[in-house]
């Protein structure tokens, strides 16, 4: 199964924080250097936007967790996630797109919100086509990177194997230690 092209802004939000690098939307300018990228350019991003950008990063990453079956996304901490990213949803341009060939959402503008708009359009997008649980964050505590899942079975956990390598690893290492104890 391929990655649909809705998938790209969704991953490349919730990448800006994967894995043990620095937080790319840890200030202004790292947003304005995210929403450049993302084609919604804004020089007016102050630092409150940034953490409401990375607020609704860690929510969409939660979500992602869970769909990766990961113990950290527990109920609790998925509705609350639901709840913040509805409350986001409230203030997000998003319009609807009717062609002879169907019906999408889109974000118009440029901006902060209007890059919002369009990762939670695309969340809609991807779930309406039936593949938003297959877009799952790594189960590896130190990186939960975003990524799509394209086994045939929807059942990676894992967006590489060294990821994979690396949990197994631990593990191996914790039955070890805990046979020799």
């Amino acid at each position: 199964m391929t990655q649909p092209e809705q998938a790209g802004l969704v991953l490349s939000l919730v990448n800006t924080a994967a894995g043990d690098r620095d937080d790319e939307l840890a200030d202004a300018g790292g947003l304005r250097g995210w929403l450049d990228g993302a084609g919604y350019p804004d020089a007016d991003v102050t630092d409150a936007d940034a953490a409401v950008v990375r607020e609704v990063r860690d929510c969409l990453q939660l979500l992602m967790l869970a769909h990766s079956g990961d113990d950290a996304a527990t109920r609790d901490r998925v509705q609350a996630a639901e709840t913040r990213l509805a409350r986001t949803a409230d203030q997000v341009p998003v319009t609807l797109l009717i062609t002879a060939t169907g019906v999408s959402l889109r974000a118009p503008g440029t901006g902060m919100w209007a890059a919002l708009g369009a990762v939670l359009a695309g969340v809609a997008d991807l779930d309406r086509a039936g593949v938003w649980e297959r877009v799952k964050a790594c189960r590896n505590d130190i990186c939960h990177a975003g990524f799509f899942d394209r086994s045939r079975n929807g059942s990676a956990v894992y967006h590489g194997p060294n990821c994979a390598s690396m949990v197994s690893m631990r593990a191996y290492r914790r039955r070890r230690k805990s046979d020799d104890g």
